[in-house]
């Protein structure tokens, strides 16, 4: 049976490891363990972050990321799904289904007015799954700066 809870201090370990999974997923290099670590930690500790954990038995299977804010259009909080992975051998299996539920129901008891979610263009999995849900799919750009990068005009 997999229960869904949100992480704890001692979750650190299997949360680096889904983290890693996700990322390589997508294509990217995972920043350096003890870096990832603490961002974990970071997370683990905030009141406007959470990681929801997925756990079968001792092993965490899947996890999501929820990011609360305040929204001045709906003058309530809303929440940011972020990091919403399944490890490859539990999925298909309702671990997802149950871990966006268990997100909802703490969004729900936060006050949020809404969640949203971002999914790459190419992951036509993700994207027939959060349909299978009930999420709606809405029409918008994102836009990224990179501000690791020297601004222009200072290089």
């Amino acid at each position: 049976m997999i229960d869904y809870r949100q992480a704890v201090p001692s979750d650190a370990p299997g949360i680096l490891a889904l983290l890693e999974e996700i990322m390589e997923h997508h294509g990217v290099v995972p920043p350096e363990p003890e870096r990832l670590s603490a961002v974990i930690s970071t997370i683990i500790a905030a009141c406007d972050h959470m990681f929801l954990v997925a756990e079968d038995g001792d092993d965490l299977v899947g996890m999501c990321t929820l990011v609360f804010s305040q929204s001045t259009w709906s003058t309530a909080p809303v929440c940011e799904l972020q990091d919403v992975v399944v490890t490859e051998g539990h999925r298909r299996a309702e671990v997802g289904r149950g871990l966006m539920q268990a997100a909802e129901e703490v969004a729900r008891v936060r006050g949020c007015s809404r969640l949203h979610l971002l999914a790459e263009y190419w992951n036509l999995d993700a994207h027939a799954f959060y349909r299978s849900l009930g999420w709606a799919e809405k029409s918008c750009l994102y836009f990224e700066r990179d501000l690791r990068a020297d601004p222009p005009g200072l290089a």
